[in-house]
């Protein structure tokens, strides 16, 4: 009896070694760039077993996860994704909006009371911008939540190549959100945050990992032969760098860099990807991440993949490697994980900010419908309708692919309005337009449907919204874009994996939002202010 007593101690022991068996003690955001869900699968032949497919055989794979406004960009996504709200709530309507108030073109993570936080003393004198924080993200965050839960003891940090990759998801409360200079190849923060850099930050940024990276050449991972999930090398619809001829690989970096950026070149190309892996291995390491009583949370979002697919569009072969090198970006992450951590330890998810869209160039070539739309043409001759109509001529102060800003003139709003809504009906391609600003008008009240009304913020988004058909495109020189609400642009991976995740998957449903109450119900802590309170559920059933 006595020996029976043993083994059943010694069992249940051995399962909890190397995990809390009340919490983890590290959670892992990982937000990849422009990854649509099907890059899972369509490159899978090429990816290891300790990355990407790790995840998928050992954590839960929500399927059919999509985005649940427009447009479908960076700011948004982040900001979507850790508040578990859209911009209705959060604020953050896009990359950049207008500013009724301040009568202006806003960026989204713009901050003049803030100044950007660099190793470089000198390089500070030189840089025109870099005033970013939070302040615009009107909720909190899930992260916000963890700090307030524990009191200000677990530690959040974001890290990105983009500022509002970095800002946005560690939230208001971060002991630190850290980015890319694309100017001098540092990290660098906000006195937002902090006064001075870390002293482990000043070093690593003093090792010239970015020069070290941009002295490599880029070519094929794999030999050529494995690239079969891809089109031609060199399609006529990609970007062609200064000094060369041909959108083909290799790279050499070394000779590209000075007359392409420069240390900016490193953001468009994987190793920026591998820059923000050495990154995050650092913080963890440093910052003693999950060593601690308290959960601690990282936040990292790989960028390079977006300038990729901006630069070469989805199916091109410098997408299909940016992947192929991806998938063991997530295994080195892993794999440190496991070292620093411990398996068991911490709870990671992965997703994306927004999919991708085909090129309209492309799409010609094999007969699928798809043209290209000018922003600015439309702009053009909405003023010059408007002009004919009321006089005057410049109606429109702000215009990108999803929303149109009028400046205040003598002629009533609501009636310029009415009247540009009606000319943008007749411009072909256009599939629906929506007034937020006239809804309390009965002839407008039904005009804006349930994903629409989730994207608008009354301070911050357009008087119009407006959306073309699938398969258009705002006009490019080459590559792709994304911002719609088709599937294309709101499908991306939804990967969970670690503490308290069962193995599996679901075909269910769901929407971005979901992830911040899911993290919620899984740390036992409050869920954010204006968050979606559905769980994905499948994760908590036996």
């Amino acid at each position: 009896m006595k020996y029976l007593i043993f083994i059943f101690i010694a069992f249940n022991t051995m399962k909890c070694i190397g995990q809390d068996t009340e919490k983890p003690k590290l959670v892992i955001g990982i937000v990849i760039d422009q990854m649509r869900a099907e890059y899972l699968y369509r490159f899978q032949d090429n990816y290891t077993e300790d990355g990407f497919k790790l995840l998928l055989k050992k954590g839960f794979n929500v399927k059919n996860t999509h985005y649940n406004y427009m447009p479908t960009i960076t700011g948004p996504g982040h900001a979507s994704i850790y508040s578990g709200t859209t911009p209705e709530n959060h604020g953050i309507v896009s990359n950049n909006w207008y500013s009724r108030e301040l009568k202006k073109t806003m960026y989204c993570a713009e901050d003049t009371t803030v100044l950007m936080v660099d190793s470089d003393k000198k390089a500070l004198l030189n840089i025109p911008i870099g005033n970013r924080s939070p302040k615009n993200l009107q909720t909190t965050t899930i992260t916000d939540e963890l700090k307030l839960f524990s009191n200000g003891r677990s530690k959040v940090i974001g890290v990105s190549l983009k500022d509002r990759g970095a800002i946005f998801p560690a939230g208001h409360m971060a002991d630190a959100a850290y980015w890319y200079n694309g100017n001098n190849g540092n990290f660098v923060s906000s006195t937002y945050y902090l006064k001075t850099l870390p002293e482990w930050l000043i070093a690593f940024n003093n090792s010239h990992k970015a020069d070290s990276l941009l002295n490599l050449t880029w070519d094929t991972f794999l030999i050529d032969d494995k690239y079969i999930h891809s089109g031609v090398d060199d399609a006529n619809f990609e970007k062609i760098y200064k000094g060369r001829e041909t959108s083909t690989f290799p790279y050499n970096l070394k000779k590209l860099r000075k007359s392409n950026g420069n240390y900016s070149l490193l953001s468009e190309v994987p190793y920026g990807n591998t820059l923000v892996t050495q990154l995050a291995i650092e913080v963890i390491k440093k910052e003693s991440l999950g060593q601690g009583k308290e959960i601690d949370f990282l936040t990292v979002s790989y960028s390079s993949t977006d300038y990729i697919g901006h630069h070469y569009g989805i199916r091109s072969k410098e997408v299909e490697d940016a992947y192929v090198r991806m998938d063991r970006e997530i295994g080195k992450l892993l794999k440190n994980l496991n070292k620093e951590v411990g398996k068991g330890n911490y709870t990671l998810f992965l997703t994306a900010d927004h999919g991708a869209s085909d090129n309209p160039n492309f799409l010609e070539t094999v007969k699928l419908p798809g043209k290209y739309y000018s922003p600015e043409k439309i702009k053009n001759s909405i003023n010059a309708e408007l002009s004919k109509e009321f006089g005057a001529s410049d109606y429109i102060s702000f215009i990108d692919n999803a929303q149109i800003y009028f400046n205040e003139t003598s002629t009533s709003k609501e009636l310029v309005i009415k009247r540009a809504a009606s000319f943008l009906r007749t411009i072909k391609g256009v599939k629906s337009i929506y007034t937020p600003n006239l809804l309390h008008s009965n002839s407008y009240e039904n005009s804006i449907g349930p994903l629409v009304k989730t994207s608008v913020h009354l301070e911050n988004s357009g008087d119009i919204l407006y959306e073309f058909h699938s398969g258009w495109m705002e006009e490019r020189p080459y590559g792709t874009t994304h911002g719609s609400t088709y599937t294309s642009d709101t499908h991306v991976p939804l990967l969970l994996y670690g503490y308290g995740v069962p193995e599996g998957e679901s075909v269910k449903k769901h929407v971005i939002t979901q992830i911040a109450p899911t993290l919620s119900m899984l740390l036992n802590i409050p869920l954010p202010n204006t968050s979606n309170r559905n769980a994905i559920e499948e994760i908590f059933e036996d």
